[in-house]
């Protein structure tokens, strides 16, 4: 093992980090792996439509697909490139002569309608743009509180969703807390709570718990728009969460 760890003294939390990623047990629960911001993912995958190709990068490792051929190229140099100050792009250069650049901004698969961290674009052999990444890394860690909905119900900071590792799915509908789980494919969206806890609250207030549970267990869509999680459900009901960073 490498790196520098840290453990509460009575053993239920911990921090770890190795290289540019750590891992973080609160009170014995598993919170999602961390990435500085300034470094790719360790193992990364991209895609993109008309025409279809996929990549996945693993070190300096580059294999790329489209429906004409399969190759691998060596990765020469990762350049990060600076917006602001801050590291919000790289650009890839392979042995070959070709170039990859990818973007750390919110991209919207054109077949899907996925939402992925990453833009990413080809330029040699041949020229394409997609997504990249994993559409979790949007969500896990940091609490997701109702700010706005078009539902007859007013938003409360006690009102939001947590998306936990493993799967797991934890929150508030304003009353009670929940759990549950959440499952995320190339084109499906699954999130569900499985139970909560017992307290009684006013009848404005369990009205109000009971449209926000009910929109987060009949999820049809997500997307972002301005930093905000929009969940669209399927009886119409939409919620705009915003995240608890600063």
């Amino acid at each position: 093992a490498s790196g520098a760890k840290f453990v509460s003294d009575d053993g239920e939390s911990s921090f770890w980090n190795k290289g540019n990623m750590a891992t973080f047990i609160w009170r014995g629960e598993s919170l999602p792996e961390c990435r500085a911001a300034d470094s790719l993912p360790k193992a990364f995958s991209a895609s993109g439509n008309e025409p279809f190709w996929a990549l996945s990068l693993e070190g300096q490792e580059l294999e790329v697909s489209t429906p004409e051929k399969e190759w691998i190229a060596t990765v020469t140099s990762i350049q990060p490139l600076l917006e602001d100050g801050i590291v919000s792009q790289w650009r890839l250069a392979t042995a070959n002569g070709d170039q990859v650049d990818i973007r750390s901004e919110v991209c919207r698969d054109t077949m899907s309608g996925m939402v992925y961290p990453f833009s990413v674009s080809y330029s040699g052999q041949f020229d394409g743009a997609g997504c990249g990444g994993e559409t979790l890394s949007l969500l896990q860690g940091p609490k997701w509180i109702l700010t706005e909905t078009n539902a007859s119900m007013t938003p409360s900071s006690n009102m939001y969703i947590q998306f936990l590792a493993d799967g797991k799915l934890v929150g508030s509908d304003g009353c009670n807390r929940r759990f549950g789980q959440y499952q995320f494919g190339s084109e499906m969206i699954h999130l569900k709570w499985v139970g909560s806890t017992r307290r009684a609250c006013s009848e404005s207030i369990m009205q109000d718990a009971t449209t926000f549970a009910e929109a987060v267990n009949n999820v049809r869509s997500i997307s972002f728009e301005d930093n905000r999680l929009i969940i669209e459900s399927r009886n119409g009901t939409q919620l705009k969460l915003k995240n608890e960073k600063p």
